[in-house]
């Protein structure tokens, strides 16, 4: 589909899994739509997502009190 990528090339543009794009869709972080049993995401969607800053790595703790 034009102006659509699957969530095999998002992942690629945003260099994580598969699984990871899959889960930021049902967090409601990527805004995709459903055509029969796959997720399409739209090319301005992934631009969106590569300009926003995320951190990488687990958050840290928060000291005891």
């Amino acid at each position: 589909m034009k102006g659509y990528l699957t969530t095999t090339q998002t992942a690629e543009r945003l260099n994580v899994s598969q699984a990871r794009v899959r889960q930021l869709i049902i967090a409601g972080t990527i805004k995709a739509e459903k055509f029969g049993r796959d997720n399409f995401i739209t090319d301005a969607e992934v631009k969106r997502i590569v300009s926003i800053a995320r951190k990488t790595g687990r958050p840290k703790k928060l000291a005891a009190k």
